[in-house]
């Protein structure tokens, strides 16, 4: 029965090669589910601001606070005025003082800050709604930052077919480490196979072992990759938690969840499965005693 004991070096680099190629694609697909739930999170948390015109009485306003608020898609609608929106300006600038000074009278609008329902998060159902509160009265401008989701947006497709393109490539390459593994393992283990051969062993029982290392290869690269992934995880990348949520308050960063944990392992050991049955294919031909 053969077992990692042989050729332990040899194994040794398999699985330890297996480990940085999953461990790549593990990062990548952290990356992915992440940024796909942090856009979630901001189209489930968007604001849009309208701006007022300075000439507004506060019937006017009042009246458009009004028509805000019956639209479907507003949760909330929040009045900041001249004055709030200028103290909030300067709060943010150690200079504030030296700006007060420099910009008299006060140059920023009133504003409403409209919170929107989580269904509303996305261009085709956000820009019609953009488009009907421009068209009230006494509304100046509208922003609501279309431009940076389009392009995390962009970005998070991005990722998505760099990862599908990777994962195909990074799993070719276990599937090629794994043949070449029990190829070799194959050609020294020759005279035993030769052996196995005349007392009537069948090929399947001779592929068997062989079959069953490239599996616990594929199993063990895993299981390491994983480790290595969860370890960075947990030192790095959980420590821009609070960054996201000071930045965009969203919650914090997740681990791969259970199903795509297993879904690796299980694919890992499919690979693990096709590169030896395709190593077996070619190498047991060449022996003395081919079938």
């Amino acid at each position: 029965m053969l077992t990692l004991s042989q050729n332990r070096r040899l194994h040794a680099i398999a699985i330890t090669t297996i480990s940085v190629a999953v461990t790549i694609f593990a990062l990548f697909l952290l990356v992915v589910t992440n940024a796909r739930r942090l856009l979630h999170e901001i189209g489930s948390h968007a604001q849009v601001i309208v701006f007022l015109a300075d000439d507004l009485q506060a019937a006017q306003r009042e009246t458009i606070a009004n028509e805000l608020q019956a639209f479907p898609a507003v949760q909330a609608v929040r009045y900041i005025s001249k004055e709030q929106a200028w103290q909030d300006f300067t709060s943010w600038f150690p200079e504030g003082p030296l700006l007060r000074t420099d910009f008299q009278p006060n140059p920023l609008p009133a504003s409403y800050v409209l919170r929107l329902t989580p269904q509303i998060d996305d261009e085709t159902t956000l820009g019609p709604f953009i488009q009907r509160i421009t068209r009230l009265s006494g509304v100046e401008d509208v922003q609501y930052g279309a431009e940076w989701r389009r392009s995390f947006r962009t970005a998070v497709h991005i990722l998505q077919v760099v990862s599908l393109v990777g994962g195909c490539l990074l799993g070719l390459g276990v599937i090629f480490i794994v043949a070449n593994t029990i190829r070799l393992t194959v050609y020294t283990r020759t005279h035993e196979i030769e052996v196995m051969q005349l007392v009537g062993a069948t090929e399947s029982f001779i592929k068997r072992p062989f079959i069953l290392l490239g599996l616990l290869q594929g199993w063990l690269g895993a299981l390491l990759a994983l480790s290595v992934a969860g370890g960075l995880y947990y030192t790095i990348l959980s420590s821009l938690s609070s960054t996201l949520t000071a930045t965009f308050g969203v919650g914090s960063l997740q681990f791969l969840s259970k199903p795509l944990l297993g879904s690796i392992v299980l694919g890992n050991l499919v690979l693990g499965y096709l590169g030896s049955t395709l190593a077996l294919r070619r190498a047991l031909r060449t022996l003395p005693a081919a079938y």
